[in-house]
């Protein structure tokens, strides 16, 4: 998967990423991400750019354990 500078854009591509077959934790990080990405959306429109940041960070260090599950999962 090619992967985004934007953290938040690599969160967005993995929760509409395509697989074969869903592993368990699966549904349980897509209801995180969503969660996540809805609380970046609030801060951005509040202008709160320290909770953005914050929220950048987790966002990215959320996408990389997904890639490695998937990766590790062959998906």
């Amino acid at each position: 998967m090619e992967s985004s500078s934007d953290p938040f854009d690599r969160l967005q591509g993995l929760l509409h990423r395509p697989v074969s077959s869903r592993p368990d934790w699966l549904k349980a990080w897509r209801n995180e991400a969503q969660y996540l990405l809805l609380l970046a959306r609030r801060a951005s429109d509040d202008d709160d750019d320290e909770l953005l940041r914050e929220l950048e960070d987790q966002a990215g260090e959320m996408a990389a354990m997904v890639e490695a599950k998937l990766a590790a999962d062959g998906l």
